[in-house]
């Protein structure tokens, strides 16, 4: 059985945004008000979120995919302002995909 592309993509933008948000951290180009510990928590729980969603899609995990969709959705809460938009809109990938996993499979699939 193939991964699921939609499992993929939520976990390569997911990922994505996790090397970004290192770049600007380490070049400077964003101020950061706190010590490296909080910036290396964020990036942990992006980078774990990230493999979360590609274990679902290659699985065909529902509760893999729920959990990345969940996790995704709270960290693109949080960053709104900031980095949130992206991990909205990976998150929305990762429900469609937990969803079509989870529906019975149509004689046409």
């Amino acid at each position: 059985m193939r991964p699921s592309i939609l499992g993929l993509a939520a976990s390569a933008l997911s990922g994505a945004v996790a090397v970004l948000y290192l770049v600007l951290i380490v070049r400077g180009l964003v101020g950061v008000s706190g010590d490296a510990g909080r910036v290396a928590i964020v990036a942990l729980i992006l980078v774990a979120q990230s493999l979360v969603a590609a274990a679902g899609a290659v699985r065909h995990s529902v509760p893999l995919l729920a959990l990345a969709a969940i996790l995704l959705l709270a960290t693109g809460v949080l960053g709104l302002f900031s980095i949130g938009l992206p991990l909205l809109f990976a998150a929305s990938l990762a429900v469609v995909a937990a969803v079509r996993e989870w529906a019975p499979p149509s004689p046409t699939r």
